[in-house]
């Protein structure tokens, strides 16, 4: 299965620290409120090998985003745009992805509007991660659908974000 995940341009830049707020610990992972993107609720979690994971609603967008960050990536260009590969075996998804620094920590950021992201997210042991830098990483899912259910229940929560 592909999909086009769509770079979320207008949101590049991190959100500032008062933007974002504690919601939950699930396990590993760590539920948080960010009213920049219209109080999407996100899970967050930092590996053994320091990589921060997040994966999240964008309210603002009708949809969600994933992102990797890792002290280790100083290559990878703020602003700049590439290709992610998300392999969760017999599911695939690839589409663009934007270079952005969140937390002092250069990585990507990929928006998207597919639902079964986030199933397959939720269901997975692992997936493999990869760009066209080269770079593959495999991450632990172990405790993700407990943090997605989390994030879906916050994001009940919250009030709908303003129409235009």
């Amino acid at each position: 299965m592909r999909v086009l995940i769509v770079v979320l341009c207008s949101f590049g830049a991190s959100a500032s620290a008062s933007d974002v707020e504690h919601w939950e610990e699930v396990g590993a992972w760590e539920v948080l409120v960010d009213a920049s993107v219209g109080n999407g609720c996100l899970a967050q979690r930092v590996f053994e090998d320091g990589t921060l994971v997040q994966i999240g609603a964008v309210p603002a967008r009708n949809g969600g985003f994933f992102a990797a960050y890792n002290a280790e990536w100083s290559d990878i260009e703020i602003g700049a745009t590439g290709i992610v590969n998300m392999d969760f075996g017999d599911a695939r998804f690839a589409g663009d992805v934007v270079g952005k620094i969140n937390q002092d920590l250069p990585g990507g950021y990929a928006f998207f509007d597919n639902p079964n992201f986030v199933t397959e997210f939720g269901q997975r042991k692992s997936v493999k991660i990869s760009g066209e830098s080269g770079r593959l990483i495999e991450i632990d899912l172990t405790g993700s659908k407990r943090a997605i259910e989390a994030v879906l229940d916050c994001q009940k929560e919250q009030p709908e974000p303003a129409s235009d």
